[in-house]
């Protein structure tokens, strides 16, 4: 099939129109859509990735749930350590039990003025300052008290007064003097 001149010309400028469309659709419709393609893939991986992390919350989550008997039980704890009223009757009587069970003798109380330990902050504060919760103050209410016994009786005593009763009770000064009774 012999082409002419003219037939050659219009067919390399139809093939040369032919490829121009193809770049022309190519750069403005297929390149911008493989992009936001990208993009949305991009997004996908974050957001799996943030799924398997959340994933992992919820697991731990879950696992700390099977124990909320025991936490709330710590809750129900820390409430009688630091209760909402002074209760000093019950804390005094509290005392007296724990002397009586230990054959420690108390033979004085003397009793300061009650400090709000609220706000205490920094080196200053005790280690034992709880910080305000919900609007509410913790106070702290110095005592002294003089006990009499022997040695093992006073290492009991203490170790109850910190560790069996349930209020919070934080021992700053120990004197020791020695007397005829022992």
């Amino acid at each position: 099939m012999p082409k002419t001149q003219l037939e050659k010309l219009w067919l390399g400028a139809g093939c040369a129109a032919g490829f121009i469309l193809l770049l022309i659709g190519y750069f403005f419709f297929i390149g911008p859509q493989r992009s936001s393609t990208d993009g949305v893939n991009a997004q996908i991986d974050t957001a799996k990735l943030q799924n398997s992390s959340l994933q992992a919350r919820i697991n731990t989550l879950s696992t700390q749930n099977k124990d909320l008997a025991k936490y709330q039980s710590a809750v129900k704890q820390a409430e009688l350590a630091l209760p909402t009223t002074s209760g000093l009757p019950d804390f005094l009587r509290t005392l007296q039990s724990i002397g009586n069970s230990t054959l420690v003798d108390i033979s004085s109380k003397t009793f300061g003025t009650p400090t709000d330990v609220t706000s205490v902050s920094g080196a200053a504060a005790p280690a034992a300052a709880p910080a305000s919760a919900g609007g509410l103050h913790v106070y702290a209410l110095p005592i002294s008290i003089q006990v009499s016994g022997s040695v093992q009786s006073l290492n009991q005593f203490l170790t109850q007064l910190q560790a069996v009763q349930p209020r919070a009770v934080l021992i700053s000064q120990i004197s020791q003097t020695s007397g005829a009774a022992g």
